[in-house]
């Protein structure tokens, strides 16, 4: 009977630790996200929120804690399920403790998630069941209440307990080798002890020269060590092994920038751009790197992609389209008097000034940008009737007002 009532116990405590546990599911389709709520109801979950995209997905994981996130790795708008795990990672708005699962149709993303660096806890290949859902979490919970005092010293930023308590584990528990030995490393590079670290990495390459996240283990030590072309060879090993290794593409970059090599740089972030298309903060670094190379036409493609991504969004900005217009203006500057060059300059001065119709100075640089392009396509006419209605408007105050000898120079331009 005494076991009996135990046993009824224990069941019933499993079923309240399971009702406080928050639960975030990351689904663009309704019926999956029922789906999935579903399932997890059935596995004793109660305290379930859902959002239909990586973005807003970015801000609920910033806001709280969830002990358990299930993401779907193709999502609607600009980023998808992997890029919410880098991202929150990389910000270090997502608890090590918390348990993130990716769902994916392609039978082969584990050949991705396998080499890449900030990968999740778990995938799982649609469709599945709640009992597979329901085993796979207990794996997880296992291996997360192995590493809970590692995770727990991650935080308080101990990092030398942190490696303490990572080579306990690789002793009892062999399995997990290969996690141990990236904490350690991960703790000596946190305590920039970057000449032990950089051992640490190559010894774990004596035993595999594939691993990928030991050559970038390498990479950050030799920039510590101020080695930044030896960090290079080691990036790119990093990135011929894993194409997806998306933070050595990031890093590649800023250290072929710091040494000068621009072209080096774009390359490695139109490499980047091939695997995360929808990622707007490589796509600016692009168009921001191809300015500085005078890489008119890079740049415009980096800053028309930029627009599309953030159009009607929360994200969408003025100095965007400034951006593009600056690029659209140098392509035809230099003699590309091409129909749809001229057709896209339309279609983003259009939109600066419905952005910016408010805005003084916004509709002065419109009406610059629009009278240096008519003059570029020596279209004067059109250039002196734009000049026209930019003057009464700033007349009127509703756009800014130039200055005198800017006026004068304006009109020798226009033959006035």
């Amino acid at each position: 009977m005494t076991d009996i009532s135990s046993a009824e116990d224990s069941k019933k405590n499993s079923v309240e630790d399971t009702t406080k546990k928050s639960v975030l599911i990351i689904e663009d389709m309704n019926e999956m996200r029922l789906m999935l709520r579903s399932m997890m109801l059935s596995l004793g979950y109660t305290n379930i929120e859902a959002e239909a995209s990586g973005q807003s997905a970015l801000k609920r994981i910033a806001a709280k804690h969830f002990d358990i996130i299930l993401s779907d790795y193709n999502l609607g708008g600009r980023i998808n399920g992997q890029q919410v795990l880098e991202t929150s990672r990389r910000n270090n708005i997502l608890s090590h403790s918390t348990i993130f699962i990716m769902i994916t149709a392609d039978t082969g993303y584990d050949s991705v998630v396998s080499a890449i660096e900030h990968r999740p806890d778990s995938y799982m290949v649609k469709p599945f069941t709640p009992a597979t859902l329901h085993r796979r979490l207990s794996r997880i919970k296992l291996q997360k209440n192995i590493f809970s005092e590692v995770d727990e010293h991650r935080g308080k930023m101990n990092f030398e307990m942190m490696e303490s308590k990572a080579k306990v584990i690789m002793i009892k528990h062999p399995q997990y080798s290969s996690l141990c030995l990236k904490v350690i490393g991960e703790s000596l590079l946190s305590r920039k002890e970057y000449k032990a670290a950089k051992i640490h990495y190559m010894r774990v390459l004596k035993h595999n020269q594939e691993t990928s996240w030991a050559h970038f283990g390498i990479a950050q030590c030799d920039l510590g060590l101020e080695q930044p072309l030896s960090a290079v060879k080691s990036l790119e090993k990093t990135i011929s092994i894993t194409r997806h290794f998306l933070p050595a593409y990031d890093t590649l970059a800023n250290t072929q920038e710091r040494l000068g090599n621009l072209k080096e740089a774009q390359k490695a972030m139109i490499a980047s751009l091939e695997i995360t298309p929808r990622s707007l903060a490589r796509t600016k670094r692009l168009g921001k790197i191809s300015v500085r190379l005078k890489d008119w036409k890079m740049a415009e493609q980096a800053y028309s992609r930029v627009i599309r991504l953030t159009k009607d969004t929360q994200h969408e900005k003025i100095e965007y389209y400034y951006e593009h217009l600056k690029c659209l203006i140098a392509i035809q500057e230099n003699d590309d008097q091409a129909p749809q060059t001229a057709e896209k300059l339309k279609r983003s001065l259009t939109r600066l000034r419905m952005l910016g119709k408010d805005d003084p100075i916004v509709v002065s640089n419109s009406f610059r940008v629009e009278v240096q392009q008519h003059l570029n396509r020596e279209r004067k006419n059109d250039a002196v009737k734009s000049w026209k209605q930019w003057k009464q408007l700033i007349l009127s105050g509703k756009a800014s007002s130039i200055s005198h000898e800017q006026e004068l120079t304006l009109k020798r331009k226009l033959g006035l």
